[in-house]
């Protein structure tokens, strides 16, 4: 590819961007009837980066994230990222804090979608005592792709309201070595197993669980359906 080449696609990333930006600005907002629905955000009427910033499981805590920590999840530029999260606080649906620690300011969901607008955590709790499933899953489920998969990760790590964190493991039902219970500040990934091994879990001699209990990403969406 010449130099010429390069320059001409680099030129049309560059006006991608741009135009989504700006469809994101001047996109206008559906009108709701009443309170707007806290349990899903997919009925906002929210433009596509909108929506994909509200659904990262980070900003469903108290802790938030940084402005590059968002951009990183949704595989944005920081700017625009900025951008967008500027219209969501218009909308009341993110907040901008500094905590008290002295750090940079974080964001994170407005009070009224935190802890119950999660579609993730929602889809973990689909899962039930006996059964695990992966982080790629419940990526899978919410979104139609696993590009969630480590955003989940970290949010059955972090957030206190994840629903059963040990039944979400990695890809072929193996433990991660740095699970750890919201109790515990120190990795204990043999805790994971007991928990699991006391819901009639079993695992094979390389310490994977057995696919006779694992739950997939269509059957999580059926349950979901089924719950409305």
């Amino acid at each position: 590819m010449t130099d010429v080449n390069y320059a001409l696609a680099d030129l049309a990333q560059g006006i991608g961007v741009a135009l989504t930006t700006f469809a994101e600005t001047v996109r206008p907002e559906q009108p709701m009837v009443g309170e707007p629905d806290a349990s899903d955000l997919s009925a906002l009427g929210l433009g596509k980066r909108q929506q994909e910033i509200a659904e990262i499981p980070g900003l469903n805590s108290d802790r938030g994230l940084r402005g590059s920590e968002i951009a990183t999840e949704i595989h944005y530029d920081t700017a625009n990222t900025h951008t967008a999260l500027k219209a969501l606080r218009e909308r009341g649906i993110v907040e901008e804090f500094r905590p008290e620690t002295g750090e940079g300011p974080r964001w994170r969901l407005a009070p009224a979608f935190r802890g119950v607008s999660d579609p993730y955590v929602r889809m973990a709790g689909l899962v039930r005592a006996g059964e695990w499933t992966t982080y790629g899953d419940i990526s899978i489920a919410v979104r139609g792709n696993t590009s969630a998969a480590r955003a989940v990760g970290r949010a059955a790590a972090t957030l206190p309201h994840f629903p059963t964190p040990h039944r979400v493991l990695w890809s072929g039902g193996r433990v991660p070595p740095t699970w750890k219970s919201h109790a515990s500040a120190a990795p204990d990934s043999e805790e994971c197993v007991r928990r699991l091994t006391a819901e009639k879990v079993t695992f094979d001699e390389k310490g994977h669980a057995s696919r006779a209990h694992y739950v997939s990403w269509d059957v999580l969406v059926e349950r979901s359906e089924r719950e409305g």
